[in-house]
Formats: structure tokens, sequence, C-alpha cells
């Protein structure tokens, strides 16, 4: 790779983060000294970025407090991935690519990728300006990030597997730390909310995965396709430091995968591992195949456990009901799209269903937020078609909180709610506040109310920790608008910040309790939808390709190989009942997996200084 090339791609990457920090909504100087900190690790070590990333990618993510759903924190990290890396230790241009048969279908999926990237672009679909992310075209970008990511990373990890013959144990290494963060965000939720122990109600854990504000099972098809990554740490010496690890994060994992409350996760978690287990014993290294299945066999033993004991019973019991609904919501999606030739071989366009459904469905519309100006002073408008909130994250304190702001009804009456509730993301407890009728349409109505709020917050495990407390404001279906919206707690000082909205929606995120106007839970027909039969074909060869090149390098003796066969075989799994490339960090690490069972595949040129066959080289 030239220096010119290197130096404006290393230039380019610094500068997109220099504007990621400027316009990130909380205090920038923590983020920053993590990246700083990060590239200097990176800068030592340029390997880390193989066990770093995998554990950035779902474990950090503070989008709850940012509002921001199109950008998160672990797209800086990418950023200095690719700065460091590129200056440090640039790859070969033969480390650009796969060879063989995984470049041509890697090829072919990028270009159905690209494809229905651009047609998502240029569709005319969608609503009046909005500033909800899944009703613009922007939406393209948000889905197509997650592959420019990989994609980017991609040379990186060939160039070290070629040279070093160890990027896939640190890479999975890397899957199997990701779940520790993971577990210990969702054990703190449910200490919180519903009791480590307690799993006969529904309550589900949604951790760091902020993208389920809008529905999905994206931590619970995380989890499955992390879990069989926990048995490549077996590899590592010595090995009761390898047994140690492995049992930590499996049990982690099982925990987190158990807490999803998913059937479908589930179901993914238990064949992923299945499928580990078994490569690891028939690919020629039986002695830690045979040690791989008692993990294994624990893990979907305590699974079935948790599934025959607890509340989820009753949720297999409504499967077939629940079929029937999701058959609905299937049929629904298809009836609104384009028949035509084109539309089949290529698709509506990527992050083009929610745009078209809105547009064109009687049934399963979303519901809509935007920020415009009247007046010189910025207006919040919202359309509600279900039960749709708009909520941010406060401070608990002793007293009562006096909200005050201006509201009106759009086209007919409404009713605006405007409440303080204990939150993470989907479930609302010990809430207050009152619902105000809007009874004369297009006229401003002044609303003053103060709200308690003692018991909001309370702590848990002796002050260690807060139940978060949310302000929220939502309203009937409809239409409704306000300004000038202030929260003051009982010293004074204001609660929310972005309170009238002069930033957007920063700091704001919003949450549905209907799922389905945001997509078919099935990732085939999503993709068959946005991407066509191209798309669709293009990503089956993408995982048919990485779970053959993964049995090669497990047939060659490749250590961890038979966990990249088991996640993408979880993965594939996961997308039955559920959209899992909508969450862009998800859909990352998914193509990242891809590309390491790529890399893993032997080639005629062995290592040029190859570790030993079950050592790895940490640092």
């Amino acid at each position: 790779m030239s220096a010119v090339l290197r130096f404006g791609a290393a230039g380019m990457a610094l500068a997109l983060l220099a504007w990621l920090l400027v316009i990130y909504p909380l205090p920038a100087w923590p983020l920053g000294t993590l990246l700083v900190g990060y590239a200097a690790v990176l800068w030592r070590w340029p390997q880390a970025f193989l066990l770093v990333m995998p554990v950035v990618l779902p474990g950090f993510d503070l989008g709850l407090w940012t509002g921001w759903i199109g950008l998160g924190e672990a797209d800086p990290f990418v950023l200095v991935t690719l700065a460091v890396l590129l200056l440090r230790c640039p790859p070969s241009l033969g480390d650009c690519w796969p060879y063989g048969r995984d470049a041509v279908i890697l090829a072919c999926f990028v270009a159905a990728w690209a494809v229905a990237g651009v047609i998502g672009l240029l569709s005319p679909l969608g609503a009046e300006p909005s500033d909800n992310p899944y009703l613009g075209v922007d939406n393209a970008l948000r889905l197509s990030k997650s592959l420019l990511e990989a994609l980017a990373l991609m040379p990186f990890l060939i160039s070290r597997q070629r040279r070093y013959g160890d990027a896939v144990l640190l890479f999975g290494a890397g899957m199997a730390a990701g779940l520790l963060p993971v577990t210990l965000v969702v054990l703190a939720e449910r200490a919180m909310f519903c009791g480590l122990w307690d799993f006969t109600g529904d309550y589900r854990a949604t951790g760091q995965f902020t993208s389920m504000h809008v529905g999905g099972g994206h931590i619970g098809a995380y989890a499955a396709l992390a879990l069989p990554f926990t048995l490549a740490l077996l590899a590592l010496r010595p090995r009761a430091l390898g047994l140690l690890s492995a049992a930590i994060t499996l049990l982690g994992g099982g925990y987190t995968l158990a807490a999803s409350m998913a059937r479908t996760a589930y179901a993914a978690g238990v064949f992923g591992l299945l499928v580990s287990g078994f490569v690891s014993v028939t690919a020629g290294r039986r002695r830690s195949g045979v040690l791989a299945l008692a993990p294994v066999v624990l893990c979907i033993a305590g699974l079935a456990a948790v599934a025959a004991m607890t509340g989820m019973r009753e949720r297999f019991s409504t499967s077939s009901a629940d079929l029937a609904t999701r058959e609905a919501d299937w049929h629904a999606g298809l009836a609104v799209r384009d028949t035509d030739l084109l539309t089949t071989v290529f698709g509506m366009g990527l992050g083009t269903y929610q745009r078209t459904m809105l547009v064109r469905s009687p049934v399963n519309r979303p519901s809509d937020v935007a920020v415009r100006v009247e007046d010189g002073a910025p207006v919040l408008a919202l359309r509600n078609e279900t039960r749709f909130y708009l909520g941010q994250k406060v401070a608990p304190f002793h007293g009562a909180a006096t909200v005050s702001l201006q509201a009106r009804a759009i086209g007919r009456p409404n009713t605006l709610s405007i409440v303080l509730c204990d939150k993470v993301l989907l479930y609302s407890d010990n809430c207050r506040g009152q619902s105000t009728p809007l009874s004369v349409p297009g006229r401003w109505q002044d609303i003053r109310l103060s709200v308690p709020m003692n018991g909001l917050g309370a702590a848990i495990l002796d002050g260690w920790l807060h139940r978060p407390v949310e302000f929220s404001l939502s309203a009937e279906t409809g239409r409704v608008e306000l300004r000038a919206l202030r929260v003051i707690n009982a010293d004074g000082w204001p609660m929310l910040a972005n309170a009238e909205f002069r930033q957007g929606l920063d700091r704001w995120l919003f949450t549905d309790d209907s799922h389905v106007p945001w997509r078919m839970k099935d990732v085939y027909l999503m993709l068959f939808f946005e991407a066509g039969v191209l798309g669709l074909a293009a990503y089956v060869a993408l995982a048919g390709a990485a779970i053959l090149s993964a049995a090669a390098a497990a047939r060659a003796g490749v250590a961890g190989a038979s966990s990249l066969m088991g996640a993408v075989s979880a993965f594939l799994v996961s997308g039955l009942f559920d959209n899992v490339l909508e969450a862009p960090r998800i859909a990352a690490l998914f193509f990242l997996v891809c590309i390491c069972a790529y890399a893993a595949r032997p080639r005629h040129d062995p290592p040029t200084a190859a570790p030993a066959a079950e050592a790895v080289t940490w640092f």
C-alpha cells in the first residue's frame, strides 16, 4: 500500500473522529481519553484490535443517554483502529481481500448490498421531513455502516492471520470476552427490576443494546453468536487458564441468553454450541473436542432448565399463536412491496421497509417524530400510530419536578401524557405524572404540573446501583406538537438537556410498545424486501462460504475454527424469526466472523511467523 494512500486514509479517519467528538452529545473528554489510551495500546501491540473490537462493539453503547441511533461509541474505536494500523503496520495489497471462492462470494455480497443501498438512498418513498432515522434516506447509510466497518478492518485481520496464524484465536478470545461486559450490565438490570434469579415473569433484559428501543431480539442474537467462541478459549495455555476462562464466559453468556427470554435465541445458542462441539470432536482435535462437549452439555442443560421451570413455559405454549401473528406481519410487509422484475431482483432498497409501510400499509404503520422551526423557535411534532414515547434519562432527587410547556393537537383533539418512570429501555415501572386533554385542535395550550419524584431511582445493593429514571412524552393516536419545554427540580435547576430541541433529538430516545411497524420478523424476508433475490442469495452464500472455509480450517487444525462454524450457524438460526441485520453493531460482528472464517481457510503459503498450533500470541 502506497504511503500517499495510507496517510490519506488515516487522515480521513482522524478527521471523521474529530467530527464525531465535536458533535458528541455527552462530554467528550472521557471518550477521548479512552480513545487515546486505546491508540497507545494499539501502537505498541497492533494485534490488540482483535481483542478490543469484539468487546467494544457489543459492550460499549451509551445510546440511552446520547439518543444516538445511527452512530455510537464503537464507531470512534473503529476510526482509531484504522488510523493507527494504517500508520503502524499497513497491510499489503494482497491482504485487502480474501482469495479464491471466498473473494468472489464476498464481492457479490458487497455488490448486492451496495446496489440495495443506492436504491434506498434514491427511493422517493418517505414522509414529510422527519427526525426519525428509520423514516429517512439515511437509514440506508445506517444499515450500510456495519459492512463498511467490517470491510475496513478486514485487511488487518487477514494480514495478521497470514503472517502469524493467530488472528482466529485472538478474535475468538475477543468475542468470548465481549460476553462479560454485556453479562454484567444484564445482571445489574435484572437486579434493579426483576431479581437475578426470577425468570417467572416476562422481563426481557436489553443490556447495552439500545437498538432494541423499537423491539427486536438483538441481545439474544448476540449471545447466540458469541457463545460458541467460549469453546475456543480451551486452546489457551496453561490448560487451567483455558478451562477457567471458558467456564466463566460460558456461564455469563448462558445467563445473558437465558435473560433474553427469546425462544429463537435459545434455539440458536444451543445449535451453535452443538455445531462447535461436534466439529471439535470430528475435525481431528479429539482431545480438545471431547473437553469442549462438557461445557456444551452443561450450558444446554441450564437453558433447558430455565425454559422448563420458568415463565418460558407459557411462551412455548403459545408458539402456534405467535407464529400466526408473525405470519400476519410477514404478509403485511410483503403486500406493500413492488412486484416488478427489477424490484424482485434488486429489492425496494436498503432501509426502505419502514418508509414503505408508512406510505402504503393500512396496518403496522410506524410513528414519527420531527423538530421544525416556527416563529424562530423549535417545535417538536409527534405523530403516533401506536403507543410511542420520547424520553430522556434524568437524575433522581427528593421533592417534586415542575414541568411547563405549550402543546396543541393537530387535526383533531388528542391527549398529551407526561410521566416520570423507573425505566431502562422497554419496561416502565413506578410511574407518576398526568395526561392533559388537548381539546381544541390547532390552539396552543399552556400546561404546568408538579410530579413527585420521591421513590424514583431507588438504590439497590447498598447504593451501588440506582434505577434509571426517565422523563417521557407521549400522546394518543394522532398528531401533537409542543414547545417551550421546561423541567425544573426542587432546587430550581433544569433536569433536561436539550429541553427545547435546539440540537434536534440529541439526548432524547424514542421507544415503541408495538414492534411490528419496524421490521418483518425474519431476516430472509427483510433481505428479499430490501435487497431482492440477489441480496438474499448473496447473504446465504456469504454465510455458506464462511461455514465451508471454517470447516476446511478446522480439518487443518486451526484452533478456534469450530467456533466460527458454530457462530455463523447460530446467526442463521437467529434470523428465522427476527431481523438480526437491523442492528449495525451485531451485523458488523457477524461480517467480521465471516471474514475471519475466510482468513482462517488454509492457503498454500504458511504463516511467516506462526506460533504453536494451539497457543495464542497475545502481545
